[in-house]
C-alpha cells in the first residue's frame, strides 16, 4: 500500500513550521477555494446556484510559498470539477518544503483512479463530506444515489492504496442523533472523521440550526465523542473544539476569531478573504496577515476556525499529522 504517513524528516520540517507559526511569522492554515462552482444542490449552501464564469488561477503554489502555512485545505465549490487538480496539488507540494494537504470533496466525481492521481500528486488526506450514514445524505445533497456511491468508495479507496481517508461531517439539528453512528462507520472501515458545526448565517437557512432546545442532547453527544475519540482514535477534532460546540449554541456566537490573522481563505482568482463568507483583504501579493485588523464576527464555530484557536502543543501536532 502506498502510505502517506509522515517520516522523521517531514516531522522535523513540520516542527520548524510550527515554531515559525507560533512566532507569528507564518500562517496556521490556508483554505484554497479552487472553484466556487458545485455539482451538488445542497439545501444548506448556495454555491450551486452560481452559473457565472469565474476567474481562477492555474497555480496556487506561490501563494502557499509566500505564507508558509502548516496546513492546507483544498476546497470549493467542488474541487474535483477542476480537471487539473492533481497538477495543482503537485505544484504546491513540489515547491514547498513541508505542507500538509487535505482535499474535501462531495464525492460525486470521485473514483479509485481519480483518487490515486491526487494521491500520487502528493495529497496527504482525502475527505468526503457526509451528512448521514444512509440515503438521507442523498436528500440533503439533492443527489440521488450519492450514498450508494460513497459506500462503494469506503472499500475501493483503501484498495487503491490510500491510507488517510476522512469523512467531513457538519453537525446539524437534523443529524444530531446519527453522529455516533457515523463515527463507527468510519472506524469500522479504517477511515477518520472530522466534525464542524452548522452555521445558519451562510445563506440565512435556519432549518438545520442547532438551537437551544438541542443543547442538552448536544452536551451529551460531545461527551460521547470524547470517549469515542480515545477508544477508536479516528476523530480528528481537538478536545478544545468539541467542548466549545455547546457553548456556541447556547450563546449564539463565540468571540475572538483569528480569521485573516492565523488563517485565511484563498478565492479561485487569488484574492484573499478573511474567511469564505467575509470581506476580501486584497490580492495575495498585497495581503499581509500581520497588518490585518481583528475580526469582530462571532457567527460561526466552523472547525477551520476553531482548530486554529485550539492550543497547539506537540501532542496536538502529532495528533493532527500522524
Amino acid at each position: 500500500m502506498l502510505t502517506r504517513k509522515l517520516g522523521l524528516k517531514e516531522i522535523i520540517r513540520g516542527s520548524k513550521k510550527y515554531l515559525s507559526m507560533i512566532r507569528g511569522k507564518s500562517l496556521f492554515s490556508l483554505h484554497i477555494e479552487v472553484t466556487r462552482k458545485c455539482n451538488a444542490r445542497c439545501r444548506f449552501c448556495d454555491y450551486w446556484k452560481n452559473k457565472n464564469e469565474e476567474n481562477r488561477l492555474d497555480d496556487y503554489s506561490q501563494i502557499v510559498r509566500r505564507f508558509q502555512p502548516l496546513h492546507i485545505t483544498i476546497t470549493g465549490g467542488e474541487p474535483l470539477l477542476r480537471p487539473d487538480l492533481d497538477r495543482i496539488i503537485s505544484r504546491i507540494v513540489t515547491i514547498n518544503s513541508f505542507v500538509y494537504v487535505n482535499c474535501i470533496t462531495n464525492g460525486i466525481l470521485l473514483n479509485a483512479d481519480r483518487a490515486r492521481k491526487l494521491w500520487d500528486a502528493g495529497l496527504h488526506q482525502l475527505s468526503i463530506s457526509l451528512d448521514f450514514p444512509d440515503e438521507r445524505h442523498d436528500v440533503t445533497r439533492n443527489v440521488p444515489g450519492l450514498w450508494t456511491h460513497i459506500r462503494q468508495l469506503l472499500s475501493e479507496l483503501p484498495t487503491a492504496g490510500l491510507d488517510n481517508l476522512c469523512f467531513n461531517t457538519v453537525i446539524t439539528k437534523e443529524n444530531l442523533n446519527s453522529v455516533t453512528e457515523m463515527v463507527r462507520l468510519a472506524y469500522n472501515n479504517g477511515w477518520k472523521i472530522s466534525f464542524s458545526t452548522y452555521n445558519p448565517y451562510k445563506n440565512r437557512n435556519f432549518d438545520y440550526r442547532l438551537d437551544k432546545d438541542t443543547t442538552g442532547r448536544l452536551e451529551e453527544l460531545v461527551e460521547e465523542l470524547l470517549v469515542l475519540k480515545r477508544k477508536y482514535r479516528c476523530i480528528t477534532n481537538s478536545d478544545f473544539y468539541l467542548r466549545k460546540i455547546p457553548e456556541y449554541v447556547k450563546s449564539g456566537g463565540i468571540s475572538g476569531c483569528t480569521a485573516g490573522i492565523k488563517w485565511a481563505h484563498v478565492s479561485p482568482d487569488g484574492r484573499i478573504r478573511r474567511c469564505s463568507e467575509k470581506e476580501f483583504l486584497g490580492h495575495w501579493t498585497k495581503y499581509n496577515p500581520r497588518e490585518t485588523p481583528p475580526t469582530s464576527c462571532t457567527e460561526c464555530w466552523y472547525a477551520c476556525r476553531g482548530e486554529s484557536e485550539a492550543p497547539l502543543g506537540l501532542k496536538r501536532i502529532l495528533e493532527l499529522l500522524l
